[in-house]
């Protein structure tokens, strides 16, 4: 305790009071600086890849059943020789871009929700040390709140990104089913039904 000729000083009290409280806020943000350092440039760049790697594959398997579905149509119409097929195919070609642009979007926006959440995280820490000039606190509060950023987050599954293409190839295909002409699955040597007004039969096999 510090004292004068007329008692204690308690203006140089509270000023050593303040130097300590200074110095366990100092002490603090190193362990929160510390702590957070791991959440750099590169850290986001491998959230958006894990997305990337989780979510392409599902993109690649549709367009790749896309493409069946689209080949099975036209057949079964009698357009696999025709401006519908060409039509269709770039269709399901633009979708792709569409898709993979808002695939990467989705990456993008869960590197930046991440990026987020440390920066609050990080902020709330700082505005709790600086209130309460408690460093150790401060530092077990980097450490858990760090441990559940890093964790690898729930990647939603991927819903139709093709259902725009679908209706397309749908329409294509149950214009083609009346058509008793159209050789159809017939090209494919696969058997096809043609419908009269009186009877249903299967031809082709």
């Amino acid at each position: 305790m510090c004292f004068t000729s007329s008692g204690p000083d308690y203006g140089a009290m509270a000023r050593a009071d303040e130097e300590a409280r200074q110095a366990r806020i100092k002490q603090g943000m190193a362990s929160i600086d510390n702590t957070f350092k791991q959440f750099n440039s590169d850290f986001y760049d491998r959230r958006k890849q894990a997305v990337l790697d989780s979510t392409m594959p599902q993109l690649n398997d549709q367009m790749t059943k896309t493409k069946e579905q689209l080949q099975y149509n036209l057949a079964r119409s009698g357009l696999t020789d025709s401006s519908v097929r060409s039509a269709n195919e770039a269709e399901v070609n633009r979708q792709m871009d569409v898709n993979k642009a808002a695939v990467a979007g989705q990456a993008q926006d869960y590197a930046n929700q991440a990026r987020t959440q440390v920066e609050q995280n990080r902020s709330d820490l700082i505005g709790q040390l600086n209130a309460t000039g408690d460093a150790q606190a401060a530092a077990q509060g980097a450490l858990s709140r760090a441990s559940i950023a890093s964790a690898q987050p729930s990647i939603s599954p991927l819903g139709l990104m093709f259902q725009n293409t679908t209706g397309l190839l749908g329409q294509a295909s149950q214009a083609g089913a009346y058509n008793r002409q159209a050789p159809g699955l017939q090209a494919y040597g696969l058997p096809v039904r043609t419908i009269s007004p009186s009877k249903e039969r299967t031809v082709g096999n």
